[in-house]
């Protein structure tokens, strides 16, 4: 297999595994476990270029940052990215160039914390930043759309502002997907990589739940804002079928409770009443009872 279809088996991967871990790639993964004919390709390394052993061009850009919400492209989806160092001849920045002319597309990884990433690709890098030591990386809108490669929406400079408007339509699509990666990350790990009402600990099974939603303005991504719950009682709490006091208790609708059902509703649901939600480890990762109360209102008029 060459290496314009491994970038494409690449990106299928990706796509497949970002179903299993909700978007956030342990680096172990990265390091380890992209699997091509029993060779094993990996996807970053120590440097933010990353080239792997046998490759002509790099395969993927990493940023390392301490923010966990810092968006490192612009608005309409595009990236600025340092070359390393300050000498543009250095190799590294030779493959970034060498990328803008074949035009070959790669992953960006992006840091939340250490050792875990969020990814997004392909993207192409398109034009060299020599005065800022840099180059512009732009996603790919056709990719996004149709699951096909295509750099010409990029390269040709026919129809620029529409490719342009498609491009940020794009983009915040993927922010979203972003941010609700790192939320989940985060609302996670702070319960303990379990379902704050049953207690489920499959990973794979688990989302993170905002009690204000996050089309209003206090439904922020933060964990005070958040419920690890599996994804029965996360779509059951969005319907107001359950609800949870400001005092952590949880509530079932009455109209549910007098129903009568197979055992998923006697026990996934009328036996959550009255019980006590599991907290977070730490005070401050606490759902917020300001947040709940309004909730709870809002399920009270259901």
């Amino acid at each position: 297999m060459n290496e314009p279809e491994i970038r494409l088996k690449l990106f299928e991967w990706l796509n497949e595994q970002s179903l299993l871990n909700g978007g956030v790639f342990p680096r172990k993964q990265l390091a380890s476990e992209f699997i091509v004919n029993g060779r094993v390709i990996t996807l970053l390394g120590q440097t933010g270029i990353w080239t792997p052993a046998g490759f002509s061009m790099p395969i993927s850009i990493t940023t390392t940052t301490h923010g966990p919400y810092n968006d490192d492209f612009s608005e309409d989806g595009v990236l600025l990215y340092r070359y390393r160092g300050t000498d543009p001849n250095h190799r590294d920045n030779v493959g970034l160039r060498e990328l803008m002319k074949q035009p070959t597309p790669i992953v960006y990884f992006h840091s939340i914390k250490p050792g875990k990433y969020v990814a997004v690709w392909p993207v192409f890098v398109f034009e060299d930043v020599r005065s800022e030591l840099a180059v512009r990386v732009s996603i790919d809108p056709v990719y996004m759309m149709s699951g096909k490669v295509d750099s010409t929406n990029l390269l040709d400079s026919s129809k620029q502002k529409d490719k342009i408007c498609i491009r940020k339509y794009i983009w915040v699509s993927i922010k979203q997907r972003l941010h609700q990666a790192i939320f989940r990350e985060y609302v996670l790990e702070a319960y303990d990589t379990r379902c704050t009402l049953c207690n489920l600990q499959h990973i794979e099974l688990l989302e993170a739940a905002h009690i204000i939603p996050d089309s209003e303005i206090e439904g922020e991504p933060i964990v005070p804002n958040g419920l690890s719950l599996c994804r029965i009682h996360h779509a059951a709490y969005d319907s107001d079928i359950i609800g949870i006091t400001p005092d952590y208790q949880v509530k079932v609708r009455e109209d549910i409770l007098i129903e009568k059902d197979g055992p998923m509703l006697k026990y996934g649901l009328q036996a959550m009443e009255g019980s006590k939600i599991i907290l977070p480890r730490h005070k401050p990762d606490y759902p917020n009872r300001d947040r709940l109360d309004r909730r709870y209102k809002r399920f009270l008029s259901v």
